[in-house]
């Protein structure tokens, strides 16, 4: 069966470089297009994917062909490379506004040809589609939706169906609002001359995320997020709204109206619903930050195994200090000082995994004598939790013959252990056998 053909036009961008990433991995032959040459040859040879500068050459002989490209840049784009989809084949794009991309895509395109206006609501340093929310705006067609379906299915994404209109109704709040009072946030600290890192110090939970809210919003692609509040036109209703009320609720707190505040306060809390399982998410947030520093301060003088979030690189060493967000790991005698914003704590499998590949495995036979009475099966347990340079531990040979006391039984473990220092991990296994009454055989 032919490889399905996939044009990305502007995949050579964030979201772009995302999908053809994705639909590589699928065994999908991939194209990327887009004006810039430089970062399109470069993106292409990192992907495995093949650049054409003209879009709309890209666009022929394509069965899905994606916009991917600025938002203000979309209609023009559409305009451009929608006559030249063939007959049978997709055409969507990934903006965050749905109903004039939607548009420009039925009225330019071919009759024959199916059309799906999509938002992944999620940035692309996320790096996989798994629990992401995805919305689908159906325009034209129904065979690529269906397949669409399974693959977000597959990649276990949360997939949700809207009209554009509905859609970017929705957006203009969940995005217009939310990026809108965040950056204003943002832009009253610096017209206040706040010391950020400063404030840290007297900071509540609640601030600390907060703070790292707007520096999220703050610190990515404002090109972007200019788009997303002056191309959606619902957003300025949702705006005047958000201003209204702030203006209220500085009069009411400038007049000392209690009463009035109070009753401000209640009928939010009123209309939102269900804040009790919003104190628990965020509760859950909270502790999870608090929750990963204490694991990192328990670890001073351990070996601990750390990944970027972003890059996936993955740092390992003895921990030697800790700050509040910072940590240093000594590895071969160099320091490295991390942000600790940045680095999650690899759960015990993965730290395993990552600990094999560096240095390999060698396996070795332990003979013990223990008392009948003993469990063989219980003590392996014990030891694979005793160091975490055993890799496995298997059971070779029970003995209870007359090379050995009655009552007693000899007992041969065959254990897997980490390619370095085997003889240091050898005596401390040996060292544990004895401990629990076992005698060398």
């Amino acid at each position: 069966m032919a490889r399905k053909k996939i044009s990305i036009i502007g995949g050579y961008g964030g979201m772009g470089a995302f999908f053809a990433g994705l639909f590589g991995e699928e065994d999908f032959s991939v194209t990327i297009s887009g004006p810039d040459e430089v970062k399109g040859e470069r993106a292409a040879r990192n992907l495995g994917a093949r650049y054409i500068r003209d879009n709309e050459k890209a666009a022929k002989g394509a069965d899905i062909v994606m916009i991917s490209v600025p938002m203000n840049a979309t209609i023009d784009v559409i305009r451009e490379v929608a006559p030249a989809v063939k007959k049978g084949a997709l055409l969507m794009d990934v903006t965050s506004v749905k109903e004039e991309p939607c548009r420009a895509m039925k009225k330019f395109a071919g009759k024959g040809v199916e059309i799906l206006g999509t938002h992944p609501v999620f940035s692309h340093r996320v790096g996989t589609l798994e629990g992401q929310v995805f919305i689908l705006t159906p325009v034209r067609g129904k065979k690529w939706i269906v397949w669409l379906r399974k693959f977000l299915a597959k990649h276990k994404a949360r997939v949700y169906e809207s009209t554009p209109v509905e859609h970017d109704r929705i957006m203009a709040v969940v995005q217009g609002l939310t990026h809108f009072a965040y950056i204003s946030i943002g832009k009253t600290l610096q017209e206040l001359d706040v010391d950020i890192k400063e404030s840290r110090k007297f900071s509540s939970p609640i601030y600390e995320l907060m703070l790292d809210i707007v520096g999220r919003i703050i610190g990515q692609n404002p090109g972007l997020y200019a788009s997303i509040q002056m191309q959606n036109p619902r957003v300025l209703d949702v705006h005047d709204a958000f201003i209204r009320t702030a203006r209220e609720l500085n009069k009411t707190v400038r007049n000392r109206d209690e009463k009035r505040f109070i009753a401000i306060m209640s009928l939010a809390a009123k209309h939102f619903g269900d804040v009790e399982s919003a104190m628990g998410r965020s509760d859950k947030a909270i502790y999870s930050l608090i929750s990963e520093l204490d694991r990192l301060r328990n670890s001073v003088g351990r070996e601990i195994c750390l990944k970027h979030i972003y890059s996936g690189r993955i740092h390992w060493g003895t921990v030697k200090d800790v700050t509040p967000d910072r940590v240093i790991l000594e590895t071969s005698g160099k320091s490295r000082e991390l942000k600790i914003s940045n680095l999650q704590i690899l759960p015990d499998e993965e730290i395993a995994n990552y600990l094999i590949k560096k240095f390999g495995t060698i396996k070795r036979d332990f003979s013990f004598v223990f008392d009948k009475s003993i469990n063989g099966r219980f003590i392996a347990r014990l030891l694979r939790g005793y160091d975490k340079n055993i890799i496995d531990i298997e059971i070779k040979e029970v003995y209870t013959g007359s090379q050995i006391d009655p009552g007693k039984k000899s007992i041969c473990f065959g254990i897997e252990i980490l390619n370095r220092n085997p003889r240091e991990i050898s005596a401390r296994i040996n060292e544990f056998f004895s401990r629990l009454g076992g005698v060398a055989r």
